[in-house]
């Protein structure tokens, strides 16, 4: 996706900074960008020598971005050594994090390539009996993440507060990207009050949340890559708005069927009890509120993810006042 917080490098920059972490005698034979992520830029880099790499980058320190998007590729890069340390997922290996901001005005890591594509484009190509197999992977990589217990609340920047109680850390959390909209100027059906208002009336359910888990907060078929060939799932990736909150704040969790395949890989009952599906619907509130905002950020050259995410925060409104649990299906985001 074309977005004003990517930027393009020559082929010669790339060179510079293999030489600079591999040695002089290694050469780049080819470089091709990856353009479906919405916010960082990202390179597949096939060396002389054989072996690729994958190049992500950070925007350019002049790019505005949310409040909770500054130092999150720090974030992703712990995020990613701690999920190979903790758990079974494909985790790419990383060979180096520069933040020196030295070799370029940016950061930047490098990471093992792995083999396959994006799962949302191949879902239609894998047969019934492989996608069950998947989708219970899915689920039981989803909770060994969500298993992993941190020390508190919040981002995974070590730049941001950390919070004792997860109602506060939330409460932060939402007040922060609405301050993100009031700095935009972005118009809204509600006033910014508003929405904080109607969240609060249900902070009484965030109060069961005691301990703060690791929250991917995106492994969706586009961050999860899968082998035609082998018919295996070959690597997790895009960790950088990694969490210590609330699982029921995953995007799994929404539109979610405790008889699928992916339920039963997870293992944990959710969502079984009023106070969980009104936990559900804030983090809908709050994930929807990102999606229209960022919009104004990113400048995408079309209006897409702005008005279907538009049209879910209404529904999610509507599900909060009449006290419903909002049924959205991540899946249709175009």
């Amino acid at each position: 996706m074309q977005s004003v917080s990517k930027i393009t490098l020559s082929h010669d920059v790339i060179q510079s900074l293999i030489s600079h972490h591999f040695g002089n005698d290694t050469r780049v034979k080819a470089t091709q960008e990856l353009t479906e992520g919405y916010f960082a830029t990202a390179y597949r880099l096939d060396l002389a020598d054989g072996r690729a790499w994958v190049l992500k980058v950070s925007p350019p320190p002049h790019v505005r971005v949310l409040r909770y998007e500054r130092d999150i590729m720090a974030a992703e890069v712990a995020t990613m050594r701690l999920l190979h340390e903790r758990t079974s997922l494909p985790i790419p290996a990383i060979h180096c994090y520069d933040a020196s901001r030295t070799l370029l005005d940016n950061e930047f890591f490098l990471m093992e390539f792995l083999p396959g594509q994006p799962l949302h484009k191949v879902r239609g190509e894998i047969a019934p009996n492989v996608q069950q197999r998947i989708n219970r992977q899915i689920g039981g990589y989803l909770r060994e993440i969500n298993a992993i217990e941190g020390a508190a609340f919040g981002y995974g920047p070590e730049s941001t507060p950390r919070f004792a109680a997860w109602r506060d850390a939330f409460d932060a959390m939402l007040m922060t990207v609405l301050q993100d909209g009031e700095d935009m100027d972005v118009e809204l059906p509600l006033s910014y009050a508003g929405y904080h208002d109607l969240a609060r009336q249900h902070y009484a359910a965030l109060d069961e949340v005691r301990a703060p888990r690791l929250v991917h907060w995106d492994l969706w078929d586009g961050n999860i890559f899968f082998d035609i060939e082998t018919q295996t799932i070959t690597g997790i990736i895009d960790h950088e708005r990694a969490l210590w909150g609330d699982p029921l704040m995953e995007v799994n969790f929404t539109g979610y069927d405790p008889s699928s395949d992916f339920a039963v890989g997870y293992g944990i009952p959710v969502l079984d009890t009023p106070a969980q599906r009104t936990r559900r619907t804030l983090y809908s509130l709050y994930l929807f509120l990102i999606m229209v905002i960022e919009c104004y950020y990113r400048q995408y050259p079309n209006n897409g993810q702005e008005l279907w995410a538009r049209e879910q925060l209404a529904n999610t409104v509507d599900a909060l006042r009449n006290g419903a649990h909002a049924e959205i299906k991540m899946h249709s985001v175009p």
